[in-house]
């Protein structure tokens, strides 16, 4: 991959979307950009049970299932 030079700054809003996990509403931390609704990874693993870690020295993105 490779890093575009053509950053573009975009506004990110609390997104109030109702999220569900096996039939219940559970609470995560939404952002809306440009109609699209965001997690974080970490919030996400933390509620369906898998860890995030950040790799600095590799700038590596670790998932353990």
């Amino acid at each position: 991959m490779q890093v575009s030079q053509n950053i573009k700054i975009e506004n990110a809003y609390v997104s109030n979307s109702k999220i569900y996990l096996d039939g219940k509403e559970i609470q995560l931390n939404a952002y809306n950009i440009n109609g699209n609704n965001y997690f974080k990874l970490r919030d996400i693993g933390e509620k369906i049970n898998f860890s995030v870690n950040w790799d600095e020295a590799t700038k590596t993105i670790m998932i353990d299932t």
